[in-house]
């Protein structure tokens, strides 16, 4: 399941505020997009079973509620990403990161100490 850079702007908008948000919100934290075009976004996401609509009393306010966390969604692009681009390897993922700078010292570090929790 893909989120296009615009449905992402809205998920990163909810995971960071970690709480419902209204359409009148993402707007607000979306210059230059309009109501309908959040509608469309937040509607496309909800169809993708990531984002939940409430409707707030008679009103036509909703509030938007992330399904999955950020987390989540990482750890399912990532598998997907592997699985197609690597046939599966993490392995051949982390030598291509290695193997072209991709990776800082800092990362590197990082990396070890992950390696060495999961190890124990």
């Amino acid at each position: 399941m893909n989120i296009s850079a615009a449905e992402m702007e809205i998920m990163r908008i909810i995971w960071d505020l970690g709480r419902r948000v209204t359409t009148k919100e993402l707007c607000d934290r979306l210059p230059g997009r309009k109501l309908t075009t959040v509608s469309t976004l937040a509607g496309r996401l909800i169809d993708k079973g990531v984002l939940k609509s409430e409707k707030i009393g008679r009103s036509h306010v909703h509030e938007y509620e992330a399904l999955i966390t950020e987390e989540e969604y990482q750890k399912m692009q990532t598998e997907e990403f592997v699985g197609s681009i690597y046939r599966g390897s993490a392995m051949s993922l982390v030598s291509a990161l290695v193997k072209t700078d991709g990776l800082t010292g800092k990362d590197i570090a990082e990396l070890r100490r992950l390696l060495d929790e999961k190890g124990e």
